[in-house]
């Protein structure tokens, strides 16, 4: 039987700069490209607006009217709307972001395994979101991009960037009403087959409240989940999360001890929120960002190895979880 191997951060950094340092060299080029040519449509643009101004002002005050102050608005009004069209035009290179997510995203998910598909424009649906019982909120508005799917030898995967958000309303003393957006959850999100059907749901969640007797209570006390608190052995894990379950003996048969170390390893490493679950027959990972993962900045250098890093080490989490499970080994089989 043919096994999956994870690579290694070496091996990734070896094929970022043989395999992927020339196509990454000439999106830098075009990136510095528009960089350049966004600047010179900045600085003529302010220029125009300068010398139009100190014509203005130059200007006898006592000849000027109101006529002359509306025109000279008319003018600055359209020496700024036709710097941004022109810019918008001459300066942006339209293909940029598919080419990098073509050039360079697609080959590092290639490089994980030959067997995951990329799509940067699908992503995991809302239903799966709300079965992974990591969050309990309504969801309102949801939406997402960069799908890779495949099989990690003979289990079936599925992550993207997701945004999941819910809103209130509010209604002031004259009647007006507002509607507000909150965030549920931004950030990666992973599916894997875990190939066996659970009687219960178990679910490890950033551990906010810190330790203590108090702390404790209150976590406890978290009357919004059907699971209740399970206390693990693990006192570096327990420093990190916290456990539910339904079942207290299968939360810890999934929770063994050499998992907590890979979770808590990956944890120690990454400020970014780590919540895991385990429901019906699927493992959710949900790992928490603040930013789009896989769109590329005009102002930031590609070339740099930490670029990508990131992205390469979301991947191989959710791989040696598969792996750290025996997935692949189909010991626990579905009924």
């Amino acid at each position: 039987m043919i096994h999956f191997f994870m690579k290694t951060l070496q091996e990734f950094e070896n094929f970022f700069n043989q395999d992927m340092m020339p196509d990454m060299e000439a999106l830098d080029a075009r990136r510095k490209t528009v960089v350049k040519r966004g600047t010179t449509i900045v600085l003529v643009t302010l220029v125009g607006l300068l010398l139009t101004s100190v014509v203005y002002f130059s200007l006898d005050i006592s000849k000027q009217d109101n006529n002359s102050f509306f025109y000279y608005i008319i003018i600055m009004a359209v020496i700024l709307i036709t710097g941004i069209i022109f810019g918008g035009t001459w300066a942006r290179d339209k293909t940029f972001y598919y080419d990098f997510k073509q050039q360079v995203i697609e080959p590092i998910v290639k490089f994980v395994s030959p067997d995951l598909t990329y799509e940067p424009k699908n992503f995991v649906g809302s239903d799966s979101f709300q079965r992974s019982r990591i969050f309990l909120n309504r969801v309102d508005r949801y939406s997402g991009d960069d799908m890779v799917h495949g099989k990690v030898d003979k289990t079936q995967i599925w992550f993207s960037e997701i945004k999941a958000e819910y809103k209130t309303r509010t209604t002031d003393n004259k009647g007006r009403t507002k509607t507000t957006w909150h965030t549920i959850f931004r950030g990666l999100f992973f599916i894997a087959d875990f190939n066996k059907n659970f009687q219960t749901s178990t679910v490890v969640l950033p551990n906010r409240l810190g330790r203590g007797f108090l702390a404790d209570f209150f976590k406890k006390m978290n009357l919004s989940r059907r699971e209740k608190l399970v206390k693990l052995e693990d006192p570096d894990f327990n420093k990190h999360f916290v456990v539910y379950g339904e079942d207290q003996i299968e939360a810890r048969y999934v929770l063994s001890t050499s998992l907590m170390k890979r979770i808590t390893d990956f944890k120690e490493k990454h400020p970014n929120h780590l919540y895991i679950s385990f429901v019906n027959s699927f493992l959710y990972i949900a790992i928490a960002y603040q930013k789009d993962l896989f769109e590329p900045s005009y102002f930031k250098k590609l070339t740099r190895f930490s670029l990508v890093q990131e992205y390469f080490e979301d991947i191989q989490l959710a791989v040696s979880i598969v792996e750290e499970l025996n997935l692949n080994n189909r010991i626990w089989t579905k009924q």
